[in-house]
């Protein structure tokens, strides 16, 4: 094979190895950047020939420094031949920029340029010869004109994907890149600024920079990374999978775009070079992720959780931006504990810190949708109700609950509890079901939240027990204290919360006006010494009053044997209950009441 043709298959290959043949304006830019130019100049026009066909000429001027017939002859003609190899300050590295524009299959190429006091023409045929000549007159930079033949049509298709193609690839390029058609351009309109502010849409973002490199990261539901040298794009996607790797699960709500001179492309121009430099380039924006950026979220967070009044649009973004707190590592969560980030029911805020503690004194944490009279009273009592939605059904405020979950793990993380709760995390259901005999099963953790209205009862304790049922209360509680039941105390009381199934007895260790059902997994201990009231308007109540009218002993009984049935307590007590309850005991209290 012929010296020549081998060339003609290598140039062949390399024109068209980009994905559009409009590429080839990415690398002139890049080449002017790499020149020094302050500025780079697209612009078009459109001379008609004959019948539908004409000349359309693509100009791209830079202010840079040009080539003199040394630079022209070694290296600018030459195939692969770069000065820029291994130059972290240069983004082409290959050589290979310039030959690209032959992908459009020009008539011609002409290329003015100017260094040293040389000035050079170089013309560059159809067959991709060339012919060279010097200037007289002065040339600034380098001015590379590309003639392609075409119709009005065509020339209107390429005034509109060539600024397309710029946007691409030179949206955030560090020099001001402008397009112009100006056989359109009439009333003489300034060129059209292909340049964008270097941001990423999404909440907090940050703008960070370090020296050769410049970072912008945000939250946001359709991440985007991109990639840039000299603010060149060197990969831009919204598939993680893609270039990401082991980080793709870190950055799933995060997106970012990174200028570096670490950063460089790959041969085919498609990628970004996954390397060393790549790696220094990652370690920046993992920077920024947990430092900068998760600082912004917990104080955008605090500052919302701080509005004493919220509305929809509010409510919204407190879900939004918990979502975004809930993906964030462990250690980001660690750090925030003690921050104001949640919501209590009547406006105020508190700390996954002090949910914590309330979960370790109550064995729950109270959460409702909305503050109401019993709310009000639990937090004025010092017991906090957290604004959220109680099951993890979807909707406002279904984010709430699971991030509550994940910090009562995290803040049990370093006890026993904590690394049983780990290794469930890692190795499933064999771990997970022994967690009950370390007090925090996760396969019950619906059960470490409650509504206030399931759990604490608003109860009117009477002062003095009506006359009417003051006797069988009387019999019933010494029955009790005879059997060593633990009931120091037997009252009446009416249930102030309205509830579809009222409890029959409330029972304490100190009767209150709110009342708490104990947590499923706590047992009361059995010396414990306990206060109880009857619900008198209970139907159970109202039948054994009845069966007390006609034998006193028998109803004393059913109330004593009742309480203990509720409460599950002391059932082996039955016989000795029994027994008392039908002795002369029973039988002179009731004589002498």
């Amino acid at each position: 094979m012929k010296p020549d043709v081998i060339y003609d298959g290598v140039v062949h290959n390399l024109v068209n190895q980009f994905s559009s043949a409009l590429d080839c304006f990415r690398e002139l830019v890049q080449n002017s950047i790499d020149a020094g130019t302050p500025r780079v100049d697209v612009w078009m026009e459109f001379t008609p020939g004959t019948g539908h066909e004409g000349i359309i000429a693509i100009h791209v001027d830079d202010y840079g420094e040009g080539m003199d017939e040394a630079v022209i002859d070694n290296q600018f003609t030459q195939l692969f031949a770069s000065s820029k190899e291994n130059d972290l300050t240069k983004i082409g590295k290959f050589g290979i920029g310039f030959v690209s524009v032959f992908a459009l299959l020009p008539h011609a190429i002409l290329v003015h340029t100017g260094k040293n006091g040389e000035y050079w023409e170089v013309f560059f045929h159809t067959d991709r010869t060339f012919t060279k000549t010097r200037l007289e007159l002065p040339v600034e930079g380098t001015q590379l004109t590309l003639f392609l033949s075409g119709d009005y049509a065509r020339y209107m298709e390429l005034a509109v994907d060539i600024p397309k193609t710029l946007r691409r690839w030179c949206n955030h390029s560090d020099i001001d890149v402008t397009f112009e058609d100006r056989h359109n351009n009439r009333n003489f309109a300034p060129p059209e600024l292909i340049n964008e502010p270097f941001e990423v849409v999404g909440d907090c973002m940050q703008h960070i920079m370090h020296q050769g490199s410049e970072i912008v990261v945000a939250y946001t539901e359709r991440p985007i990374y991109g990639y840039y040298n000299r603010g060149l794009t060197l990969a831009l996607t919204a598939v993680g999978d893609d270039i990401l790797g082991h980080r793709n699960q870190r950055y799933g709500r995060i997106g970012f775009k990174i200028k570096s001179r670490y950063l460089e492309h790959t041969l085919a121009r498609e990628s970004v070079m996954r390397d060393e430099h790549y790696e220094k380039a990652m370690a920046l924006v993992d920077e920024a992720a947990n430092g900068p950026l998760f600082e912004a979220l917990v104080a955008k967070i605090e500052e919302l959780v701080a509005q004493p009044r919220w509305d929809v649009r509010d409510i919204a973004s407190y879900d939004r931006l918990l979502s975004y707190l809930f993906d964030e590592p462990d250690h980001n969560l660690r750090r925030c504990k003690g921050r104001a980030i949640i919501r209590l029911v009547d406006g105020t805020a508190c700390s996954l810190e002090r949910v914590y503690e309330v979960f370790r004194r109550d064995g729950r944490v109270l959460i409702s949708s909305e503050q109401n009279n019993l709310s009000a009273r639990l937090q004025a009592g010092a017991t906090p109700v957290v604004l959220g939605q109680r099951t993890r059904a979807e909707g406002a405020l279904s984010v709430v609950r699971p991030l509550l979950e994940r910090a009562v793990i995290l803040q049990s993380d370093r006890t026993v509890v904590g690394t049983m709760a780990r290794y469930t995390r890692m190795f499933g259901e064999i771990i997970g079901s022994r967690m009950d005999f370390f007090g925090l099963d996760q396969t019950k953790s619906a059960q470490w939240f409650a509504l206030p209205e399931s759990v604490y009862i608003a109860v009117g304790v009477d002062e003095e027990v009506p006359e009417s049922i003051a006797e069988l209360l009387k019999g019933a509680e010494a029955l009790l204290n005879q059997c060593s039941t633990g009931y120091r105390r037997l009252s009446s009381a009416v249930m102030l919360t309205p509830m579809v199934d009222p409890p029959f007895f409330v029972v304490a260790s100190k009767l209150g006006p709110l009342m708490a059902q104990p947590p499923a997994s706590v047992q009361r201990k059995e010396n414990e010494r306990l206060e109880a009231a009857v619900n008198r308007n209970h139907p159970n109540f109202e039948a054994i009053r009845i069966v007390y009218e006609h034998d006193a002993a028998m109803g004393i009984y059913f109330l004593a044997k009742a309480l203990l049935l509720k409460e599950d307590r002391l059932l082996d007590r039955d016989a000795q209950l029994i027994a008392a309850a039908l002795s002369e005991t029973a039988a002179s209290f009731r004589a002498k009441s």
